[in-house]
């Protein structure tokens, strides 16, 4: 009987620290890429940690915000920049047009920065609940998270206008002990006037697409039957939109210029 026991009390104890020990990932995003500024972000969550991974030009600031599509004031966000010393700042929004605020607690800690070809990348980690107000909740389950992001329009580090470096998305968080494959599709003609090229290496029978302005509302949706495919854009509004493809629990969305 004893032996019994301890068996189910070593299986227990096993399961709880698998259970415990799962990460969950959204994979690399990739939020900006015109052949001359590539930024991406990779956010992993376990039930202890959260680690953040930033990547874009080594000579402008990188922001992020959590649970968010706009700078809505109140929610949480993050500013890598340099004001004599390097720092991943944790700060909240005031509003579309407010440069946000320092929090009264920091809670990120940079474990890595380092450079290479002109690109800065920076790892950086917090619990996913540090019980602080103003910052976000990491959920630790398969779910989803609204992201908004910017990067500077200069260079220096300077907090300011960010011109046309902005945009959101949707991501998916998977389980990282599964192998991540994202979605991958390409756009094309980007920028243009008349028609939006939208090809993919692979279909599923759930994929879908779906188009929206910088503000985030809904322009175009529709199911993807086959691999290659065209949106007549000519009656739209010039400016940025967010083209998302989701299918197979994954979503991938890629920044499209009206012109």
């Amino acid at each position: 009987m004893k032996n019994i026991t301890f068996a189910l009390i070593g299986v227990f104890t096993f399961m709880s620290t698998f259970l415990y020990s799962q990460t969950y990932t959204t994979g690399v995003i990739e939020l900006f890429n015109d052949q001359t500024n590539l930024y991406t972000a990779q956010i992993d969550v376990s039930s202890t940690l959260v680690t953040l991974t930033l990547s874009g030009p080594d000579n402008k600031y990188l922001g992020l915000g959590f649970d968010a599509m706009s700078m809505t004031a109140g929610k949480d966000v993050v500013i890598w920049l340099n004001d004599g010393t390097f720092k991943l700042t944790d700060r909240s929004f005031i509003g579309v047009g407010s440069e946000p605020v320092m929090d009264a607690e920091q809670d990120w800690t940079i474990v890595s920065n380092t450079t290479s070809g002109g690109q800065r990348q920076v790892v950086a980690t917090r619990l996913p609940n540090t019980g602080n107000p103003n910052d976000y909740v990491f959920s630790t389950s398969a779910s989803s998270i609204d992201l908004v992001w910017s990067f500077e329009a200069g260079t220096g580090y300077i907090m300011g206008w960010h011109g046309a470096n902005r945009g959101s998305t949707r991501e998916s968080f998977t389980l990282g002990t599964q192998e991540v494959v994202k979605t991958e599709f390409s756009i094309y003609p980007n920028p243009s006037k008349s028609r939006l090229n939208v090809n993919l290496k692979t279909l599923s029978n759930d994929a879908k697409i779906e188009v929206l302005d910088i503000l985030g509302k809904k322009v175009y949706s529709n199911s993807l039957n086959t691999l290659q495919n065209t949106i007549n854009v000519s009656k739209w509004h010039s400016g940025v939109y967010l083209v998302r493809i989701s299918q197979a629990n994954q979503v991938v969305t890629k920044r499209f210029v009206k012109q």
